[in-house]
């Protein structure tokens, strides 16, 4: 008995959901697009899945999009917290090591989370406040928490808040927010295994030399 022969077309679409895989590629896509670029039937073709599918998991594009967001972003509180956890009695200047070294490593293997951070956050919207409050604030816990901590004690300046953080969140995705440029400008891969942990060497001692003042921390 010979075999069916499989008709040519559109791939049969799945019926199942792999939630990480959708997130991820959902995630890329409002990167390179933008928010008002990608649609839920865009989103099937890229996936496979079924747009109806699509909707009854993710709910509305907005929901979606907040999904992706928080999934990225639960990647790098999980990856502080299981350093933390396990380095509590380490100095907060290590740990404000520790914590440029994570955001560099994510950054570079996450370049998509920071191009939709960086497209959000210059106007007032619903998406905006909700990635501040949700995704960013207790990103920044982090290191706000363990500035204060060091500063109390003298080891680190005395800056503003809104000075400081941007300065060294800034510093850290610039390098990979543009890519394209550095690579036309300079030749350089930006994501290549030697320049990620260049940078990770080069913003971390820049940073914690500018920071650090002349009383050794205890």
């Amino acid at each position: 008995m010979s075999k069916k022969k499989r008709q040519v077309g559109r791939p049969k679409e799945k019926n199942s959901i792999e939630t990480t895989e959708v997130l991820t590629i959902a995630l890329r896509s409002f990167a390179q697009l933008g928010y008002g670029g990608v649609s839920i039937n865009s989103l099937a073709k890229k996936t496979g899945v079924a747009d109806s599918l699509l909707h009854y998991h993710f709910g509305t594009k907005e929901e979606l999009w907040k999904k992706s967001m928080m999934q990225a972003g639960s990647q790098i509180i999980n990856s502080l917290e299981d350093i933390f956890n396990v380095l509590d009695n380490i100095s907060g200047i290590e740990k404000l090591r520790i914590y440029i070294k994570k955001i560099v490593l994510f950054s570079a293997s996450h370049p998509e989370f920071q191009q939709v951070v960086v497209q959000e956050v210059f106007s007032d919207s619903s998406r905006s406040n909700w990635l501040i409050e949700e995704v960013l604030k207790p990103v920044f816990a982090y290191m706000e928490d363990i500035v204060k901590e060091e500063q109390d004690k003298g080891t680190i300046k005395v800056i503003p808040p809104a000075n400081l953080f941007s300065f060294i969140i800034g510093s850290i995705i610039t390098f990979f927010a543009r890519s394209y440029q550095m690579k036309k400008l300079y030749d350089v891969d930006c994501f290549d295994d030697e320049q990620v942990q260049n940078q990770v060497t080069i913003i971390t001692d820049l940073i914690m030399d500018g920071l650090q003042t002349t009383k050794k921390a205890q």
